[in-house]
């Protein structure tokens, strides 16, 4: 069967049932098969010291109680995906677990569909398997972490914008603020860019949005326990201004024990798809510069969080950041043809597969 064939089965709506179908084998096989149960994915909980130790965690206890839970506020600043999880799983523990994991399959499947017409417009369909499959997506996916719903609502704010939709653009660009509004700020250039000669009153929803939430959470918490939690010590942050310094910090100085799991030949991997996707956004910057191939989100988003970033962490914090540029997914299609193209992905479909398998299980 020839690759035109195989074409005119990719839709939509195929490509998002293939990756539930392949996201949910991967979670019921490990429930199965590895011996493991619903809280693995979503609990890691001290429970005597009752302390999360990983954001999955931290996730998982806010949805348990929203309103009342002890977590920190920066983790109550991604509200939408715990409150969502509560709403439909009352709080009970076991069900909070499944719908965790439930939703952010869901998510990630519509997010990969979203960023295949993204694609289809650009004329690099092709780039989606190296969103679909990337192992930075697929571990958040199923260690309940809220890039899935966040990617999902940006990258459909997008494809609205593209198609001159600017209401829903700015709705779904709104909720995005709610789900991961640290994130979020890096995506408003690009929109206030593109709307500000034709319609920048609708930029008064998202950036509303915003404020209402930091208001809340303000109230909630107080003004300083978010300056302390970012900027430590120090404010404003010392990192300000340096561009990729919290990368290599943690790269070079931070916990790697916090990703023990991946040893041999997937730490091999691990390295080699870390280091090639920050060149990727370094390549991805230069490239949008030189018109290489036109993407102002991309760019705007790479470049401002280059240069004002939080202190991600030692494997997955910064990646989970830049992994929402489609540029970097592009890359392969842009410089590799054929044959050479179809292996590249296929040991890249390899490579993220064997760390989604090396982290959980």
């Amino acid at each position: 069967m020839s690759l035109e064939n195989v074409s005119k089965y990719i839709s939509p709506k195929n490509i998002f049932l293939f990756s539930v179908v392949l996201n949910l084998l991967f979670y019921a096989g490990s429930l199965l098969l590895a011996g493991l149960n619903v809280h693995n994915f979503a609990g890691f909980v001290d429970v005597e010291k009752d302390l999360a130790l990983t954001d999955g965690a931290a996730y998982y206890k806010i949805a348990l109680d929203p309103f009342s839970s002890s977590e920190s506020g920066f983790r109550h600043a991604t509200f939408l995906y715990p409150l969502l999880t509560y709403l439909i799983a009352q709080g009970n523990p076991f069900a909070t677990a499944i719908t965790m994991e439930l939703i952010n399959i869901l998510a990630f499947s519509a997010s990969i569909s979203v960023f295949y017409m993204l694609m289809k417009i650009d004329n690099l369909p092709h780039a989606t398997f190296f969103y679909a499959f990337n192992p930075i997506l697929l571990i958040s996916t199923h260690g309940a972490m809220n890039e899935p719903l966040f990617f999902l609502l940006v990258l459909s704010a997008l494809l609205k914008l593209k198609q001159d939709n600017i209401l829903h653009s700015m709705i779904l660009l709104s909720l995005a603020a709610i789900a991961r509004p640290d994130f979020v700020v890096f995506a408003i250039p690009f929109f206030a860019y593109s709307l500000y000669k034709t319609k920048p009153q609708y930029l008064l929803l998202p950036i509303s949005t915003l404020g209402i939430l930091g208001l809340y959470l303000i109230s909630r918490f107080s003004l300083n326990h978010f300056l302390t939690f970012t900027s430590g010590e120090e404010f404003p942050h010392r990192m300000l201004g340096i561009p990729f310094q919290t990368f290599f910090e943690n790269r070079f100085f931070g916990t790697p024990e916090i990703a023990r799991q991946i040893t041999g030949l997937n730490y091999f991997i691990n390295e080699l798809m870390t280091w090639g996707l920050f060149v990727a956004v370094i390549i991805s910057i230069t490239l949008a510069i030189r018109k290489r191939h036109t993407d102002n989100f991309s760019l705007t988003y790479l470049v401002f969080g280059s240069i004002i970033q939080p202190a991600y962490s030692y494997f997955s914090g910064y990646f989970r950041f830049v992994a929402l540029a489609p540029y970097i997914y592009k890359l392969p299609c842009l410089f590799l043809r054929g044959r050479p193209l179809i292996l590249f992905t296929l040991l890249y479909v390899i490579g993220g597969l064997s760390l989604l398998f090396a982290w959980f299980l």
